[in-house]
């Protein structure tokens, strides 16, 4: 066991790897952990009570916040579950951690690692036929270190660290749509679920001919277009507020903030119907609200310049079209009559012109 004046030791060696480290690689994220490590190892040697020993723990990124469970036959048992993945083992046995938490992974690869390749098998022969976790070998002789392949890293495992987990592997829903759960590691499987709700799936760049395979996306993908147009009349309506519109009606919040944003759940309830219907129920709500119930929307409602109509017109009329210059709204059949002119910018363009001169 490392006395304090070692720990101490290995703390300064350790900040001076991490200076003369180059900044933004992964020598450096490990040493800064194995800094964090190594100073928690020296605080609990200062710390000598029992309250002390049960508090929150960082090792390889898992926040271990101690778990109490109160057993009458034996007294209290202690554990430690991280905060962030939902990680949990023995208090005796944090110090045999090998798994980074997928929190820290998933934070620094700003998503999902893998979602050009399905399946990256590189073979046992690259693993060392090891246990890419905790390096057990690995061998086909024996049932309890057989290897088992994991569909999201294409990674071998051991039993301990594959449990057979099934999960949608994000890579086969962008590259060919396949919505079927496969084999997963504890470790993927924990990224995987934490990343499930997440809108980090950029889905036109990642693969825009998925669009023309599945073209509900494009219908998803305009309604979505439509609803940031309707959230910009409702943010500043007073009824709306009250009513809960737009973010209170049970529709996912990054449904309305941007069109280009998917989590694999969204995707999954895309397939099974249940995204459209809430995307359509909350779009059939805000409509009818901005074009009928309140006065004060349909009085940000739009005329159309060119023909003079009376009709009140919105941005997501399926008949208007926008002027891209000045988001005046018109007629579309008015606009392809007027050769795509627009009034408004004509104003403008004649006033600079009359302020240069």
């Amino acid at each position: 066991t490392a006395t304090q004046e070692d720990l101490n030791e290995m703390i300064e060696k350790c900040k001076q790897m991490i200076l003369d480290s180059q900044e933004c690689t992964d020598e450096r994220k490990w040493l800064v952990r194995r800094l964090i490590e190594l100073r928690l190892r020296a605080q609990e040697l200062r710390e000598s009570s029992d309250f002390n020993l049960f508090e929150t723990q960082v090792i390889l990124g898992h926040h271990l916040v101690p778990q109490k469970y109160q057993i009458p036959s034996t007294g209290p048992l202690y554990c430690d579950h991280c905060s962030d993945c939902g990680f949990s083992c023995h208090w005796k046995c944090i110090t045999d951690i090998r798994r980074v938490c997928a929190h820290v992974l998933a934070s620094e690869a700003g998503g999902y690692i893998f979602t050009k390749e399905i399946c990256p098998e590189k073979g046992l022969s690259a693993q060392g036929y090891k246990c890419a976790e905790c390096h057990t070998r690995l061998t086909f002789k024996s049932a309890w270190v057989e290897p088992r392949l994991c569909d999201y890293t294409g990674l071998y495992y051991c039993q301990r660290c594959h449990w057979n987990t099934m999960a949608v592997i994000p890579a086969r829903v962008i590259r060919n749509w396949d919505m079927e759960p496969k084999r997963v590691s504890r470790l993927a499987a924990q990224l995987l679920q934490l990343l499930n709700e997440r809108p980090v799936l950029l889905l036109e760049e990642l693969n825009p001919k998925l669009f023309e395979l599945v073209p509900d996306l494009s219908l998803i993908k305009k309604l979505r277009e439509e609803l940031q147009m309707m959230k910009k009349y409702l943010v500043f309506c007073p009824e709306a507020d009250i009513q809960g519109l737009p973010w209170r009606i049970g529709l996912r919040t990054h449904m309305i903030e941007n069109s280009g944003n998917y989590s694999i759940k969204d995707l999954v309830d895309f397939q099974n119907g249940v995204l459209m219907d809430e995307i359509r129920g909350a779009y059939d709500l805000m409509r009818e609200h901005i074009t009928e119930s309140c006065e004060l929307c349909r009085a940000r409602g739009h005329l159309c310049e060119i023909c003079g109509n009376n009709e009140v017109i919105y941005p997501w009329d399926p008949s208007v079209i926008l002027c891209q210059q000045c988001n005046t709204v018109h007629h579309r059949a008015c606009w392809f009559k007027r050769n795509h002119c627009c009034p408004k910018c004509a104003r403008i363009e004649k006033r600079r012109s009359t302020n240069n001169d």
